[in-house]
């Protein structure tokens, strides 16, 4: 299960490593009918801000995730402030799992973190709310995510995964949404989902 309010790793400026560039928003955003979600940016309401908090509270979230040590308010509205500006400057993308029929609930979180330009490849992770749990909405996300990740849209080439390997469920997320299965390292279990390379596949804008 990816983590929400992580401080995100982005891929470096080191020598051999491209300049950060902007992450951009999913234009338009991704959706999922059958699942009745929609991905949408983080915003500075009450709402979003109880959301985040209760996620970082929460053991099942923060057992598989890097949550702040100061779950406030506060910082709750800080991370969110701060959204755009991991967007740009090529860090993380955070997208939270929202109701299609609208509304300002907050289901989950769906993302990517450790972009790494070079390689064309970045770390997608993921949580869902416990009231909204075993309704099939993380792989539904997920899968959106990744599948736009991998599109030309972002022109990814591969999507990562890291699950704790007592976590059953987030196993099957994973698998779900199309990533398989790699091994085990660093006490994780790593995933990957690659797009195929096309000839004449070109960068895309992530």
């Amino acid at each position: 299960m990816g983590g929400p309010g992580a401080t995100p790793g982005g891929g470096g400026d080191g020598p051999d490593r491209p300049p950060p560039a902007p992450i951009p928003l999913p234009d338009p955003p991704l959706v999922d009918r059958g699942a009745g979600i929609v991905l949408r940016p983080w915003a500075p309401t009450p709402t979003d801000v109880a959301a985040l908090v209760a996620a970082w509270r929460d053991p099942a979230v923060a057992a598989g995730a890097r949550v702040p040590g100061d779950p406030s308010p506060e910082a709750a509205a800080r991370w969110i402030a701060g959204a755009a500006e991991r967007r740009a400057r090529g860090l993380a993308l955070d997208l939270v799992v929202a109701p299609l029929a609208g509304g300002p609930a907050v289901l989950g979180e769906v993302g990517l973190r450790n972009v790494d330009r070079a390689r064309r490849r970045a770390e997608a992770g993921w949580w869902i709310a416990a009231p909204h749990r075993r309704r099939g909405l993380a792989t539904a996300a997920v899968r959106l995510l990744a599948g736009w990740a991998l599109s030309d849209a972002c022109g990814l080439v591969q999507v990562w995964a890291r699950t704790d390997p007592g976590n059953a469920a987030s196993a099957r997320v994973a698998a779900r949404a199309g990533f398989r299965r790699l091994g085990e390292a660093g006490g994780a279990v790593v995933w990957s989902r690659e797009r195929p390379r096309m000839p004449g596949d070109r960068e895309g804008r992530c």
